[in-house]
């Protein structure tokens, strides 16, 4: 094989790794967005049970270890884990862990308003994680 030959093969194996690289970036990135969302949506969900409980007995039902699992709760935490553990970016990593952190603190509260200050920090958590990910995406096709 010529050193020319070598050269080309060298090429072509680093594109094909490059490509594979950014093609499981991307299919990670994008399954993290989608947990994120899972996450949201359960902690939502969650507290409009929470909330309709207060409504009709007054009295915030703060969760305790003895509180039934929230909806779809547990499968959307390991879900976002699972995908993070797959993201190289460490802001996306650690946005995505803000947010899991943020809505288990709302859904965990211990009185409305407690609850209401860690909702309001979600919102924005996730805006400013998917203009991170708006960022990336580009480069990763």
């Amino acid at each position: 094989m010529t050193r020319r030959e070598r050269s080309a093969r060298d090429e072509q194996y680093e594109r094909d790794r490059r490509t594979a690289r950014d093609t499981f970036q991307r299919d990670s990135i994008l399954a993290l967005q989608t947990a994120i969302s899972d996450l949201i949506r359960a902690a939502y969900q969650e507290l409009d049970r929470v909330l309709a409980e207060f409504n009709r007995t007054g009295s915030w039902p703060a969760r305790q270890w003895e509180t039934p699992t929230a909806v779809d709760w547990s499968d959307a935490v390991l879900r976002l884990e699972l995908a993070r553990a797959r993201v190289f970016d460490d802001q996306l990593r650690s946005l995505a862990a803000e947010l899991r952190t943020r809505a288990g603190d709302s859904i965990w509260a211990g009185n409305l308003k407690a609850a209401k200050e860690h909702d309001q920090a979600i919102e924005p958590l996730q805006i400013r994680f998917n203009e991170v990910v708006t960022s990336i995406l580009p480069s990763l096709y």
